[in-house]
């Protein structure tokens, strides 16, 4: 997949060259309409996310979250006029690679506001799960309405229960009841995984993102196939 770690030159890049539609949106609730400023104060905000490129290596697309209380997440996105290009990429990104991270980190809630005219966001962000939670009236400077949407937790987006060991039919054992508490086994070991996120954040804090070394450790989900927007 065609990716870089986020930086600041790329971010940068990508703020410059946005499509009308997130510039109308990202500018109507800040206070500037600096694309430099934008990328600043992003990558002062140590995102987990990362940048998503076209074959020929120009950074088009950059997403991630930003946590800003524990639990809760701000997501964000947005691309050039070339984002046709990587659209597919960047949901199987966001999909496969992103969330699981943030679910690692803690993630119960993700939330973004979007234009109330960006229908090309609304469809991306309803594909990877968002649901509609609230309306904004007179939310930008300039009374610009917005839609707030939401993703809790494992609930949406590529997130699957976690697998237990399945008993063979030939076993003789017999299969558990759906309603069974977990065992003893199974808790131990997502106690374990959960004092290892913490170790990891308290070794890397805020900073450890999913592009650098402890990649594996904040979590990677295996790529399924299935039809993506822009397939």
């Amino acid at each position: 997949m065609p990716q870089r770690a986020l930086n600041l030159p790329d971010v940068w890049a990508v703020a410059r060259a946005m499509r009308q539609a997130d510039r109308r949106e990202i500018f109507a609730t800040r206070f500037d309409e600096d694309a430099r400023l934008l990328a600043e104060d992003l990558m002062a905000c140590d995102p987990v996310g990362a940048v998503i490129t076209s074959a020929d290596g120009a950074a088009v697309a950059t997403l991630g979250g930003i946590e800003m209380w524990p639990g809760t997440w701000s997501l964000w996105m947005f691309a050039t006029d070339r984002w046709p290009e990587v659209a597919k990429e960047t949901t199987r990104f966001a999909q496969h690679v992103l969330w699981p991270a943030l679910l690692r980190l803690g993630l119960k809630r993700g939330e973004c506001r979007s234009a109330f005219d960006h229908e090309t966001a609304h469809r991306w962000l309803s594909f990877l799960g968002g649901e509609i939670e609230a309306l904004y009236p007179a939310y930008g400077k300039g009374g610009e309405t917005f839609i707030g949407f939401v993703i809790y937790g494992e609930m949406n987006m590529c997130a699957v229960p976690k697998k237990r060991r399945r008993l063979s039919t030939n076993s003789g054992e017999a299969a558990p009841a759906a309603n069974i508490a977990p065992a003893a086994d199974d808790m131990v070991a997502d106690a374990a995984s959960e004092k290892e996120l913490r170790r990891l954040r308290a070794l890397y804090g805020r900073r450890a993102t999913i592009l650098t070394p402890e990649r594996t450790a904040l979590g990677q989900a295996p790529v399924v196939q299935k039809n993506l927007l822009g397939s």
